[in-house]
């Protein structure tokens, strides 16, 4: 009962996030600063989440709707970007890393930062392989079997991660 409510709270909040970034879309061009923020958040660092979350929106109502060749593609896509993550949270100089500011982590701490990039790295590896078991079962036309990988993306990778790294991690205000 408790995977079944974590489930629909889950389905709920990826919608709401594809809805809100549907009507509140942002971009940020190379002219940009990338350390500029917004509300409390580094502007690459939402950007990208954001983009992630509107492709797992994407595929939560490709699925429903059978629209499976779609839905593989924004696996893919999913793959693609989850691989930006470590540039945008972890640039070259930890020193003018903002991301890094909001979480209060010494850029000094090298220690502490490399422990953050091996955590970010399991949860990159969890998020493409179950993003690639996604397309895997889009392609193959069961679309049971898509909503399924889904929602095991969502719970082990998307959910884990929030609670793990940017739950404990970062303010709510400065979410």
């Amino acid at each position: 009962m408790k995977k079944i409510t974590l489930l629909i709270a889950g389905i709920c909040s990826i919608s709401f996030a594809g809805l809100i970034n549907c009507i509140h879309n942002r971009t940020v061009n190379a002219a940009e600063e990338t350390s500029m923020s917004h509300e409390g958040v580094v502007l690459p660092t939402r950007v990208l989440m954001h983009e992630i979350a509107r492709r797992t929106s994407n595929i939560l109502e490709g699925t429903l709707a059978g629209s499976l060749k779609y839905v593989a593609q924004e696996a893919g896509a999913i793959v693609d970007d989850s691989y930006k993550i470590n540039e945008v949270f972890f640039p070259a100089d930890p020193k003018d890393n903002k991301w890094l500011q909001q979480a209060k982590i010494d850029p000094n701490d090298t220690e502490k930062i490399t422990k953050l990039k091996e955590e970010f790295h399991i949860y990159l590896k969890n998020i493409t392989s179950s993003a690639l078991e996604v397309q895997k079962a889009a392609k193959a036309g069961d679309q049971k079997a898509t909503f399924k990988a889904f929602t095991n993306m969502v719970e082990k990778a998307c959910f884990e991660c929030h609670t793990e790294i940017r739950d404990k991690m970062i303010p709510i205000e400065n979410r």
